[in-house]
């Protein structure tokens, strides 16, 4: 999955990190409320979410992509990137709930970049 993460950040997305061990209706209201346009889970994390919460969205399971042809295929593309500046979005971790409803909060590639700084043992 950090394969997917990276590339996500690279492309100027954002990411939504979902735990397949959370209750499904957790992991729905959650996806409600992101509304992502792809969802990027395994085979565990696509049971977790169920059919009906994923059938609005492009999935993509990350062990069923093909690397030797997905590299060769593009091996001289060489996409636009938009610049990123520290304020883009990088993440929304979404709350416990435990008042009510969770709720999304955005942290930007600053607060990932403070993260590092500070607690450079972690990496």
């Amino acid at each position: 999955m950090i394969i997917g993460v990276l590339a996500i950040l690279k492309a100027g997305s954002a990411y939504v990190p979902l735990d397949p061990a959370y209750a499904s209706e957790r992991l729905r209201d959650i996806l409600t409320d992101a509304s992502p346009s792809i969802v990027v889970a395994d085979e565990c994390g696509q049971r977790a979410l169920g059919e009906d919460t994923l059938s609005s969205v492009c999935v993509v399971d990350p062990n069923g992509i093909d690397m030797d042809s997905a590299l060769s295929s593009n091996s001289t593309s060489n996409p636009q990137v938009p610049e990123l500046t520290s304020q883009h979005l990088a993440y929304i971790i979404y709350t416990s709930g435990s008042t009510g409803k969770p709720k999304g909060v955005m942290i930007e590639h600053q607060g990932v970049i403070n993260l590092i700084h500070g607690r450079p043992e972690m990496f």
